[in-house]
């Protein structure tokens, strides 16, 4: 009978815990939901909620990202990008909050940022294709860039040429179909919902 206690008092103890989680997770698919017809406020306030209950929460701290991005406030979008990478539970969700990071960068023409976020997200995901059209579209627009505003001279031109053999290199395994298409004039349609 002591042990009946026992376990029902541990029982108790746990279910505020499971209460509390239920409510998080009811704020995120309430935020999803309003997510979907473009009431990104609202649902910017939904995930906010969710976080107040549980800030270690993956989809929490993902979506509100995706929320603020689609309201224009990348920078911050991206502080919460960074979060859910540190709590992705797999390599394929960490794979999409890089990605987003990335896309976040291009939306400032932070090329070169935009660049290291997609190949981080292409080593955890490299079967994406969303990803590496972002990649190759980051890396036409660094180097255009580049062109336009050229870099002072460093002294180190060996270190310049493989950078750019590198980034040639990239461009190269990709697609070859890529290469003749229009470069992805929209990123704001590329960020990964989930």
């Amino acid at each position: 009978m002591k042990w009946f206690i026992n376990i029902s008092l541990a029982l108790l103890s746990v279910l505020p815990l499971v209460a509390e989680a239920q409510i998080e997770n009811h704020d995120v698919r309430v935020g999803n939901s309003v997510y979907r017809t473009k009431n990104y406020a609202a649902a910017e306030k939904k995930y906010r909620s969710a976080l107040s209950k549980n800030g270690s929460s993956f989809y929490a701290n993902f979506n509100l990202g995706n929320a603020l991005y689609r309201r224009g406030e990348w920078n911050t979008a991206r502080n919460y990008y960074k979060k859910a990478v540190a709590l992705a539970p797999t390599q394929r969700l960490m794979s999409e909050a890089l990605h987003n990071m990335g896309t976040a960068y291009l939306q400032e023409k932070k090329y070169k940022e935009a660049v290291d976020f997609l190949k981080k997200s292409m080593l955890a995901n490299p079967n994406s294709n969303e990803t590496r059209k972002q990649l190759a579209y980051a890396i036409r627009m660094e180097k255009r860039n580049q062109k336009d505003n050229p870099p002072p001279n460093t002294g180190d031109k060996k270190m310049e040429d493989d950078s750019q053999d590198n980034n040639r290199k990239i461009l190269e395994s990709l697609d070859e179909d890529e290469e003749n298409r229009k470069p992805n004039s929209g990123a704001k349609s590329m960020v990964k919902n989930w």
